[in-house]
């Protein structure tokens, strides 16, 4: 993997700075980057009007999305169409995300991160504001995926600081959490929602009453469910389960990773 992300060829071509880019991310994107999902050890492009997907791996299916800026906010992207990412989302219909950030002078790849699509559910998902009446599309809604909502095993870098992490690892990592694909949408966000709280606590080992104290933000995250404290501990089993967790003793639990 190159990250450096200059072609002369593409300079002379365009001069637009964002058209610029756009093609330089592309082209990167084509000529460097694997599937994270599988061992194939590269990435077919969809044609330009292939809404929302720019990339699928030949092997495994998987497609891709990527979002390529100078600077990322750590807590939020902006996505598409409010209502069109909840139907995309219940009807398994998301791609994978690769977040970029890159320089605009050296152009370098700085920061590159994958979002995996079983890790999006609507509790992660903010409506933004309608556009005004006198917007050319008034009263379209967009929405913004909410990082810092996101366990750190759904964020999975491939280049982090400008230092490339091994395929091995970023591959073993989608490994472990691929367990939440096969799970409906609306339990696979109780399960991430539970393992960011988990993580939240900062700590290797904790205890039931603890994870109880995020009741309340695991009720506003999923208000159609009046049963939280059941849920939780049934999403505890799922971890446990999926070898995210041990279960120590009675009430008391250990992260593994």
């Amino acid at each position: 993997m190159d990250l450096n992300m200059s072609n002369s060829d593409i300079f002379n071509r365009y001069k637009s700075n964002s058209q610029v880019a756009r093609v330089l991310s592309e082209d990167w994107f084509s000529s460097n980057m694997y599937c994270p999902c599988c061992d194939q050890d590269e990435l077919s492009a969809y044609p330009n009007n292939k809404k929302a997907l720019d990339f699928f791996c030949g092997e495994c299916g998987n497609d891709f999305q990527a979002k390529c800026s100078r600077t990322h906010s750590a807590r939020k992207i902006n996505d598409g169409e409010y209502n069109t990412m909840l139907n995309h989302i219940t009807n398994n219909k998301l791609p994978n995300f690769f977040i970029m950030n890159y320089s605009p002078d050296e152009w370098v790849v700085r920061d590159l991160f994958m979002i995996p699509k079983f890790f999006v559910s609507p509790s992660i998902i903010e409506r933004r504001n309608p556009l005004s009446d006198t917007a050319r599309r008034a009263g379209w809604t967009g929405c913004n995926i909410l990082l810092d909502m996101i366990p750190s095993d759904g964020k999975i870098n491939v280049v982090r600081n400008e230092k490339i992490i091994e395929p091995d690892e970023v591959r073993k990592i989608w490994e472990k959490m691929a367990f939440l694909d096969n799970r409906r949408p609306e339990l696979r966000g109780w399960t991430a929602d539970v393992l960011k709280c988990i993580e939240d606590l900062g700590k290797q080992q904790f205890e039931l009453r603890e994870i109880y104290g995020c009741e309340n933000q695991l009720a506003d995250l999923h208000p159609d469910n009046k049963h939280v404290r059941d849920k939780i501990r049934q999403q505890l089993q799922v971890l446990r389960d999926n070898e995210i967790l041990k279960f120590e003793s009675p009430g008391k639990y250990r992260l593994l990773c």
